[in-house]
């Protein structure tokens, strides 16, 4: 009875053991699943949309009516009366309120300047989503070229396996010598190394994608999908360029901060104006109530804003330079972009369905005629190791393929998809 109990808590426990594992959700991703993931998770964009609230908050400070508050100040004494005047004690005091006022014009500058910083964030945003869609369709193109050669590289195992079994069959009839058993034992060796190889590669490319997503180390995902099988449409390359220049998120944002960097100038000389403070007060001593006005402005004799017209002088011509420059950059992006897609649908439209196809048949020919007796080892290897060639070119054709379409659709910011 004691060995019956021990052996049912030793179940038990291995049951519990067991179980976590097994009920690990698999959570199949398609490419428009995997982009939605990845702008809901992404720690990095969730981190840049952080500063689209902080350019919110300079905005509504630069919408304040006075943007300095004002100043309340008081005083009280405390005197002697001199004996002439019957002596004993007598208090002063008085309160006084100021309030500085801009009369330049800086408020609508300083909005001005807050909402093309504000404008120029949020187009960083986009164009931080536009880099993250295309290194994660990147990314789950390239997993599903693997996957899908991880599947290839187990049908092979499975060929292989098959191919050892005939051979040892005819290698007992005496159809062929032990050497022709080898060499299939060693190509069957190849074959399952060649598989274990594929396997560490697509799940590495999973960890990879994971990443991207935002995912949880621990929770397990597969992808599916299908890589392009026929050629697309040649793009016209002026075309691109014009859908670039238009649509993707820098060039807009370069835009803007030129703008901001110009009007940030111009708010720089407006400060350099001084601004007047208005101050009202109330006095009251022993013989007389005072109530009067005061008026006070600084003398820009030393700081005339030198220092900061020359910074956001250069920040201006900075600004200009690196729109420039983008204009180039956006031009070789589309240029490559154009080079790869034409250079893909070359490579693409080589392979057709037939020739896989034939390339099969061929070798289920040749598969055929080696059971028969009518060929020998060495030709049905030869045959195998055309046909696999083929089918792993036509994966990386289809991978390069969807991969200059990525590139396209980063290029001109989602405009062609």
């Amino acid at each position: 009875m004691d060995r019956i109990y021990a052996v049912v808590i030793i179940l038990c426990a291995l049951f519990i053991t067991i179980s976590p594992a097994v009920a690990v959700e698999t959570k199949e991703l398609t490419f428009e699943q995997a982009v939605t993931l990845a702008l809901e998770r992404n720690p990095d964009l969730q981190t840049l949309r952080l500063e689209e609230e902080t350019a919110k908050g300079q905005n509504e400070k630069a919408r304040l009516l006075l943007i300095n508050n004002p100043t309340l100040e008081g005083n009280i004494s405390q005197k002697d009366r001199p004996e002439a005047e019957g002596g004993g004690k007598f208090t002063n005091y008085g309160f006084k309120l100021s309030q500085e006022f801009e009369i330049a014009g800086q408020r609508g500058a300083r909005i001005d300047v807050s909402e093309k910083e504000l404008a120029r964030v949020k187009l960083e945003i986009k164009d931080k989503e536009r880099i993250l869609i295309s290194d994660v369709k990147d990314a789950f193109t390239r997993a599903l070229s693997l996957k899908k050669k991880k599947g290839l590289a187990q049908e092979i195992v499975s060929l292989n396996e098959e191919f050892l079994g005939y051979a040892k069959i005819k290698f007992q009839a005496g159809d062929i010598s032990g050497l022709d058993v080898n060499l299939s034992e060693v190509e069957l060796s190849k074959a399952k190394k060649e598989l274990l190889l594929a396997e560490r590669e697509y799940r590495e490319s999973l960890l990879a994608l994971q990443g991207l997503l935002g995912l949880s180390p621990d929770m397990s995902f597969a992808i599916e999908g299908e890589l392009p099988s026929e050629a697309p449409v040649m793009p016209d390359k002026e075309t691109l360029k014009a859908l670039a220049f238009s649509h993707r998120p820098d060039s807009k944002a370069a835009a803007f901060e030129m703008e901001k960097t110009e009007s940030a100038l111009k708010l720089i000389k407006k400060e350099a104006v001084p601004n007047i403070t208005l101050s009202g007060f109330y006095d009251r001593d022993e013989f007389r109530n005072a109530v009067g006005l005061e008026i006070s402005v600084p003398l820009p004799f030393f700081d005339r804003k030198q220092a900061e017209k020359k910074e956001a002088f250069a920040r201006t011509e900075g600004a200009k330079i690196n729109a420039a420059g983008l204009i180039k950059t956006i031009e070789r992006e589309v240029d490559q972009a154009f080079i790869d897609i034409a250079s893909a649908i070359e490579e693409l439209s080589l392979f057709k369905k037939e020739i896989l196809v034939k390339a099969a048949e061929n070798l289920g020919l040749l598969n055929l005629a080696f059971k028969e007796g009518k060929i020998g080892f060495f030709e049905v290897r030869l045959a195998q190791k055309d046909t696999i060639e083929v089918q792993l070119a036509y994966i990386e054709a289809q991978t390069r393929t969807q991969l200059a379409l990525n590139a396209i659709e980063k290029s001109t910011g989602g405009a062609v998809k």
